[in-house]
């Protein structure tokens, strides 16, 4: 994440949650995918420590 192109901090979260809604509904489908640039890697890795803290 060397750039941040988001001007506010609510936009960047709201990039996020996609990113994550994106992943969780993979997950449901059944596929594996991979996160693809930072915003979904950063999803995942949010998503993952969730997950783990339940």
């Amino acid at each position: 994440m060397a750039r941040d192109y988001e001007r506010k901090t609510a936009h960047a979260e709201a990039m996020i949650k996609v990113a994550m809604i994106r992943l969780m509904a993979a997950r449901l489908a059944g596929e594996d995918i991979e996160p693809q640039g930072p915003i979904e890697t950063e999803a995942a890795r949010r998503l993952n420590d969730e997950l783990n803290q339940k």
